[in-house]
Order: structure tokens, then C-alpha cells, then sequence
């Protein structure tokens, strides 16, 4: 669910496969390109859990819906525990981010400034949902390895939290499985890790991911349910509008 094409919070694929020299040698604007073609389906839908733990070891668990869409770019998070979140959803098209509160049962689109602020409480922004890495960086290669690059990916966007990004990518297939977030003050304040790489259904991916704040010690944790993971499905375009929602 997580986007980071754009970044699903809950697809960050990685792997540890044989490296083709072809690999080697591209540039910086031609990673980022293979890093938006890199994920091969065309809808994907998973149930997962989030766990949200404070510094002192105080737990809120979460689980939640995802679905996504190549096409259009769309994505659709929808709650469905704790019982007193059920059907909150958070929709994302493209740019646009909008958030269902099924208490108040309002639909709001998300200003700039509020798409900095924490995703339900956890360590992700709403921001971290809407990242298109040709779109919105500009990169410069840090280090190269046999099987990886470490990129510096700068915002085009000044008004954005964080002044740049450092991610590690994988040769054989394009993605990240580090992301560390940077201040104004080139301090690190956030950091993204994914862990557990199965091959679900064809697809490579991380069953669990850690988003970490560094200033609070807040930890979010998402694990996916490998028997809930399906690819390739038909999902029908209006359950991505914001007036479906409140269905």
C-alpha cells in the first residue's frame, strides 16, 4: 500500500537474484525510469497488518484493504480494524489524495500541508503515498555496487518535508528496500526498510516493512498476508473515485 511508479505503502519489491551486467553503467535518469517500469502487474490487492508503536512500547494495531491500479495511477486504502476506524479510507489519484472519515462520514481532499502530516497516526506521511520517481526527482548516484545503487533523489517540489532522499536499489529488478528521509538540516528523521522477499504469485516482494521516525522512536510496522496478496485482477475504475468512498 505504501507508492514508492507511484509508491504503494504496501508494494516496496525487492530482490536478491542474479545481476545482469547490463546493469551497470546506466544513468541517473535512466534508473529512475527502470524504477518506475519495475513493478509488472497491472492491479494488485492485498490485506495487511499495521502496527503503530510509540517509545514507550505502547501498541495501536491496525489492519487494512489495499487495492491499486497502473492505469491512472490510482490507489484505495480502506480500514477495517479497529471498529472504530472501519471504512475510513484513503484514496489516491495520480496527485490528489482524498480521506474518508466514516465517523463524520466526510470526504476531504487533502491540502499540501495536510499531505505532510501523519497517515492515521503512524510514522508514513500521506506524502509517502504519492511519490513518482521520474516525476518528482532529480537523482545523482552516491555508490555502485555489484548488485545495487545508492541514489540522492532531490524533491523538484521545495515545499515537501523532507530536502532529499537516499535509496538503495536493487539491479535486479529496480526497486527500493531503503529509503532514508533528510531535513533541511541534513539530518536523517525517517528511515524505510523492507524485510521477509518471497516470490508471491510471480512477484517479488517484502512481506513486512518498518517506517521509523527517528526524533520520536515511533516505529510503524506493515506486514502483508501472503494468502491475501492477489495480482492482475479486474477492479472496476469508480471504486477509485472519491465519491465512492462512503460505499
Amino acid at each position: 500500500m505504501l507508492k514508492m511508479g507511484k509508491i504503494s505503502l504496501l508494494i516496496i519489491l525487492i530482490s536478491t537474484t542474479f545481476i545482469s551486467n547490463a546493469s551497470w553503467g546506466l544513468t541517473p535518469e535512466q534508473i529512475l525510469e527502470k524504477m518506475n517500469k519495475a513493478a509488472t502487474y497491472t492491479t494488485a490487492r492485498m490485506e495487511a497488518t499495521m502496527r503503530i508503536v510509540n517509545k514507550k512500547g505502547q501498541e495501536t494495531p491496525m489492519k487494512l484493504i489495499s487495492f491499486e491500479k497502473k492505469e491512472g495511477d490510482k490507489s484505495l486504502i480502506r480500514y477495517t480494524y479497529p471498529p472504530r476506524l472501519k471504512g475510513t479510507a484513503i484514496l489516491v489519484v495520480e496527485d490528489n489524495i482524498w480521506y474518508y472519515n466514516r465517523r463524520t462520514n466526510r470526504v476531504r481532499l487533502l491540502s499540501r500541508a495536510a499531505k505532510k502530516g501523519s497517515m492515521m497516526g503512524s510514522s508514513f506521511s500521506y506524502d509517502d503515498l504519492s511519490i513518482d520517481y521520474q516525476k518528482d526527482f532529480t537523482a545523482t548516484i552516491i555508490k555502485e555496487t555489484s548488485d545495487q545503487y545508492e541514489l540522492n533523489l532531490k524533491p523538484k517540489d521545495k515545499e515537501k518535508k523532507y530536502k532529499y532522499l537516499k535509496v538503495v536499489v536493487a539491479k535486479s529488478n529496480f526497486i527500493a528496500s531503503k529509503i532514508e528521509y533528510y531535513n533541511q538540516g541534513d539530518q536523517k528523521f525517517k528511515e524505510m526498510i523492507a524485510t521477509d522477499i518471497k516470490n508471491i504469485k510471480g512477484h517479488i516482494a517484502p512481506l513486512k516493512i518498518t517506517m521509523t521516525e527517528i526524533s520520536s522512536q515511533k516505529v510503524t510496522y506493515m506486514e502483508i498476508d501472503e494468502s491475501k496478496v492477489e495480482y492482475n485482477i479486474p477492479l472496476e475504475n469508480k471504486i477509485f473515485s472519491h465519491q465512492h468512498l462512503k460505499k
